[in-house]
């Protein structure tokens, strides 16, 4: 291609300024383009940068996460469910666990996975012998682990319309209405995006029957307590798990601050020595939150009558020692009142009666094992 070049000295001045600003009006409109461009990207890629800011995770937890590079919501996006684990530094203990048990390829694989991902603290809220015993066990540990993953992508939303999905471990998990809680357990980042999937972090190890039964037979046979409402139960002192396993079982509710209304009405039907008699005995224990619910007249008539209040009361309880594990198995069993209660295995603990499902299983006291629920058992 040919360039035309016409000499300025041939073009005439008046024709020579008429061109020279008709060049700078076009080198200004080209500046302006440009800068309206810069400007345009600019203002696109900071609309960007806030899209990727949580990438729709949600939850009080999700602040904990970085703000940039790899372990950031962007950069887990980019990542397999394994490795975007492995840059959060809220998930390190299950990236360890998660590395014991052989598991990295396979979180890393295609997938689809909704994992559940349990901070440092929730793994640290198991008993440190008990911890260390299930990473030496890989068998276990896979369990564990693979109960914290559903084979499929769902977000909170599509948890909460599912309601339960199967694990991979083959155990049924359940959901709150709106996909922020697991078998009970509270998820407090949810819909944190990874290549392969969902995470939702969650601050409780999910334990299946299996480790319950395997935890259970660990040691001196010490089952650990476990459960929503175990994390409501002071860590020292007398009301803490060490100080009712020391107590007989109606001193020990005296302790914890989640019995007091049980603890009235046990005084009020003069049961109280009858409870810290030797036993064995197994209680269900219904919270205040649990009487409460009873209608107000219905819980004072109640109350004022101690042949009715013994026959509810004697109803919670078993004339022998069973653990979670053992109630499932057992199906039902007879209890001081005559009657007979039904358990079913649900999530971590056990439903009874199929009405009242329980907040914190199998903690010992002295002379007992103690079940928290969430409904007051009425007989007949």
């Amino acid at each position: 291609m040919h360039t035309l070049r016409i000499p300025l000295t041939k073009v005439p001045k008046s024709r020579r300024f008429g061109l020279a600003l008709a060049a700078a009006s076009l080198m200004l409109a080209a500046c302006s383009d440009s800068v309206a461009s810069e400007s345009t990207e600019a203002s696109e890629s900071t609309e960007a940068m806030a899209d990727v800011d949580t990438l729709g995770a949600f939850g009080p937890a999700c602040d904990s996460v970085p703000e940039d590079g790899e372990g950031s919501f962007a950069g887990m996006a980019d990542d397999t469910a394994a490795t975007a684990a492995s840059n959060n530094p809220l998930l390190s203990t299950l990236v360890t666990a998660v590395t014991e048990a052989d598991l990295v390829d396979t979180l890393n694989s295609d997938g689809p996975f909704t994992v559940f991902a349990p901070t440092n603290d929730a793994f640290d809220a198991l008993p440190p012998e008990q911890l260390e015993a299930v990473l030496a066990d890989k068998d276990l540990l896979t369990s564990i682990l693979t109960y914290h993953v559903v084979g499929e992508d769902l977000n909170a939303e599509a948890l909460g319309e599912a309601g339960e999905a199967a694990s991979v471990e083959s155990s049924e998990l359940t959901f709150g209405s709106d996909g922020t809680t697991v078998n009970d357990v509270d998820v407090i980042c949810s819909d944190v995006p990874v290549a392969n999937g969902t995470v939702h972090i969650i601050d409780q190890v999910l334990l299946p029957q299996v480790a319950l039964d395997a935890i259970g037979a660990m040691g001196d046979g010490e089952v650990v307590p476990t459960g929503s409402a175990c994390s409501s139960v002071p860590e020292d002192g007398e009301g803490s798990f060490a100080g009712m396993a020391d107590d007989t079982a109606a001193t020990a509710a005296s302790n914890n601050p989640l019995l007091s209304t049980l603890v009235t009405a046990v005084t009020e039907a003069d049961l109280v020595d009858t409870l810290n008699s030797d036993g064995p005995f197994t209680v269900f224990a219904p919270t205040n939150d649990a009487f409460a619910a009873v209608p107000e007249a219905d819980l004072e008539a109640l109350l004022a009558d101690k042949e009715q209040l013994t026959e509810v009361l004697t109803f919670h309880v078993l004339p022998e020692q069973l653990g979670s594990a053992e109630l499932i198995e057992a199906g039902s069993a007879t209890t001081v009142n005559g009657a007979d209660l039904t358990f079913e295995a649900d999530g971590e603990g056990v439903t009874v009666n199929g009405a009242a499902s329980s907040l914190c299983v199998d903690i010992p006291t002295a002379n007992a094992t103690v079940h928290i629920i969430d409904s007051v058992l009425l007989p007949g």
